[in-house]
């Protein structure tokens, strides 16, 4: 498995949307020396603005460092609410654009409602806005639907699409992302189990992260990977998450990796932070973890 460094943790570094090239080029030194394969960019870069001479000269800057472009991610897109779904489903098309100027065969979508300025996210409740518990049968409809368009458009232009297991979006459970792929029903179609974003939906998770995994890891193209605390207040029912450095949290990082293993993964891990602190360090810490556990052979043995 390779790995790829989360560029959106370290957004607030640079001075703009999209990063000058001296950033980038800061950043992507950092990135090589640290031990990563590649980068994930996501469309915070402000991809509405980006030409393809933008697109060259940032890969030129990764491959003199030995760096792949390895995962474009678009964000915060719901394809059926009715005042954004068209507008993000345009947004998404634009995504695969700049991922092929970029030379990048692998595009996530997190259909996830966006959050408001200022507002924090509704997480741990028992309603998740956005959410499959609320969705309709028209919600899952539409947007498999525009999902299998989305495919057909990527894969003619040599991507395949990931689709992210994410709170405030229909795919919030393992089951919920499943029906949406074989809703779709396209080849080129596949699942991200980022496992945190499941857990933190609701005050109490649907399903474990485990049996989240096991149901997502055949379907798996790519995984994101970060850990979290969480906590449960049941009298008000609510559940409050701190977020964690890879080894730390609830996720039993170990476990998961033996599972997707013998599930056959052996693509993308982007390892992400979502906190507020020093991201550098805490992806530099999680690549360490990572790397440990996946050196020692003797792991794969360990039972269920």
């Amino acid at each position: 498995m390779k790995t790829a460094f989360h560029l959106h943790a370290v957004r607030n570094h640079f001075q703009a949307p999209y990063p000058s090239l001296a950033e980038q080029a800061a950043v992507f030194d950092w990135v090589a020396a640290t031990g990563f394969d590649g980068v994930d960019v996501s469309d915070s870069w402000g991809f509405g603005e980006v030409t393809r001479d933008d697109a060259a000269a940032t890969v030129a800057l990764l491959q003199d460092r030995g760096l792949a472009l390895a995962t474009v991610s678009c964000m915060s897109k719901t394809l059926c609410h009715p005042e954004l779904g068209e507008r993000h489903f345009k947004q998404v098309q634009r995504g695969l654009e700049v991922a092929a100027w970029y030379g990048c065969r692998l595009v996530n979508l997190a259909l996830a409602i966006p959050r408001t300025p200022g507002v924090a996210p509704v997480q741990g409740e028992a309603h998740s806005p956005g959410g499959s518990r609320a969705a309709s049968d028209a919600d899952f409809a539409l947007t498999a639907q525009r999902l299998r368009l989305l495919a057909a458009m990527a894969v003619d232009q040599g991507i395949a699409l990931s689709v992210e297991l994410h709170d405030r979006s229909l795919a919030d459970t393992s089951h919920s992302l499943l029906r949406l792929l074989d809703a779709a029903d396209h080849a080129s179609l596949f699942a991200n189990p980022d496992l945190c974003n499941g857990y933190r939906a609701y005050d109490v998770p649907p399903e474990t992260w485990q049996q989240a995994l096991l149901n997502l890891a055949p379907r798996a193209n790519l995984w994101h990977i970060n850990n979290m605390n969480r906590v449960h207040f049941a009298d008000i029912q609510r559940a409050a998450f701190v977020e964690r450095t890879l080894g730390e949290g609830d996720i039993d990082y170990v476990w998961a990796l033996n599972r997707m293993r013998e599930a056959g993964f052996d693509g993308w891990v982007v390892i992400e932070y979502k906190g507020g602190g020093d991201a550098f360090e805490t992806l530099r810490a999680g690549l360490d973890y990572f790397r440990r556990i996946t050196a020692q052979p003797a792991f794969a043995r360990l039972g269920r």
